[in-house]
């Protein structure tokens, strides 16, 4: 759908670049005046799916923002739902780093007439399609259900790099990382791809060997969502339908797992508890509303409301009751999974309308290289990351929840407007 691919690109455009602080490239040097404005602009990656009544797609579109397009371009999609005037390229972190006054991108070969794009890394966000992986072989009887079901669980809810690093390792036992990537090609999600992982410890996971773009994985959450495995949902450009192919059960856990997510700080700020009430703002003034999607309760601490997450061993106090944001405001389930290093951020989920609420059914992924490197007005002068605050950790940009704000107000008018 050209016009919301559009409209995708006008969000991305709107973002206001100027706010976006950065500390710089090298992790743990502060610089002597505070985290300096952005000198150009990232690599933004967003997509989304809308779904009718009967779980059928609406419509899909893409839209990416980069230095070579710094006014953003809306992607063309084939039928084969792969990127048209795309030519998806590796990160590279030395490039970016240097690349003020640098060449553009080369287009690469036998792309004329594409935009070259740095895909960025997807941090923790791989966890999503090692986890649908990982469901695959259950369902095929190759492991069982007991021996992944509470490291998927942690590695989802709580982003456990232990849990995953044990889930790779069991891979890597029964050699089957190559058939897992193979498997992402043959579904047309070529784009998603975990490379070079250690087999001994399950770690290594480096930018460019780890790969996602927000298109396919918006295409997983298609596959995770839609409940009818007969159903032909796309055709590969080597004509292979494409069809879901989790158990119900598997299926169920997987989205039970996104929808418990206790990271909400992304796309959605919702574990800051940012609303407005009588006309009066509740929460943090830093603090920018995202998709308005309630906190799970088993992560509000049932006397003071404040969310608190132990996740590696670190204790995340966000610092803020969120029942009254739960009672008044929080009017979707995000069903998602947050990805973030110190130079990439990251959110994919699926938004579901709660009750009576305005309607809406959505998968979206946003993919950038806006890590916790990157910060507000707010927070530059610090001399520690905004992300290790205790309380109120802030890992991302404020732009990206507004982002997620937005996208969704846009969502909720598409389906309002048209799509009944």
């Amino acid at each position: 759908m050209a016009g919301l691919a559009r409209q995708l690109k006008r969000l991305l455009r709107g973002i206001r670049f100027d706010r976006i602080r950065d500390f710089g490239p090298e992790e743990g040097v502060f610089p002597e005046d505070g985290a300096q404005p952005l000198s150009q602009r990232p690599y933004l990656d967003l997509a989304v799916i809308a779904f009718d009544r009967r779980q059928q797609p609406i419509a899909i579109a893409n839209a990416v923002l980069s230095p070579e397009r710094p006014r953003g371009l809306a992607v063309t999609l084939t039928p084969s739902l792969e990127a048209a005037n795309v030519n998806w390229q590796p990160w590279d972190q030395g490039r970016w780093d240097a690349a003020q006054g640098a060449d553009p991108l080369p287009a690469g070969k036998g792309t004329s007439g594409t935009t070259p794009f740095m895909s960025p890394y997807p941090a923790s966000l791989f966890k999503l399609p090692l986890a649908y992986a990982l469901l695959e072989r259950v369902d095929a009887g190759e492991l069982s259900f007991k021996a992944v079901r509470d490291p998927i669980e942690r590695m989802i809810t709580v982003s456990d790099n232990e849990a995953t690093r044990e889930l790779l390792q069991l891979l890597h036992r029964r050699g089957a990382m190559g058939a897992v990537n193979r498997r992402f090609r043959q579904l047309g999600l070529g784009t998603i791809q975990i490379r070079d992982t250690d087999p001994e410890t399950g770690g290594n996971w480096q930018p460019g060997t780890i790969s996602m773009t927000a298109l396919d994985t918006v295409k997983l959450l298609w596959l995770l969502e839609n409940p009818d495995p007969q159903r032909v949902l796309w055709t590969t450009s080597e004509g292979t339908p494409v069809r879901s192919s989790l158990t119900a059960h598997s299926r169920q856990f997987l989205l039970d797992q996104l929808a418990d997510q206790a990271l909400n700080e992304a796309l959605s700020s919702s574990n800051f508890g940012v609303f407005r009430q009588n006309g009066k703002r509740r929460g943090p003034r830093a603090i920018k509303p995202g998709i308005p999607a309630r906190v799970p309760e088993r992560w509000i601490d049932p006397v003071t409301g404040i969310v608190s997450v132990i996740s590696d061993g670190d204790t995340l106090n966000y610092g803020q009751d969120v029942r009254p944001f739960n009672a008044e405001a929080a009017d979707s389930r995000f069903s998602h999974k947050t990805g973030l290093t110190y130079n990439f951020g990251s959110d994919a989920g699926i938004v579901e309308s709660l009750g009576d609420q305005p309607r809406r059914h959505y998968a979206v992924a946003f993919l950038s290289n806006l890590g916790y490197r990157y910060t507000d007005p707010a927070f530059a002068d610090q001399t520690s990351y905004p992300a290790l605050n205790d309380p109120m950790p802030v890992g991302y940009t404020q732009e990206i929840p507004r982002l997620g704000r937005q996208v969704d107000q846009l969502m909720q008018q598409l389906f309002a407007q048209s799509w009944v």
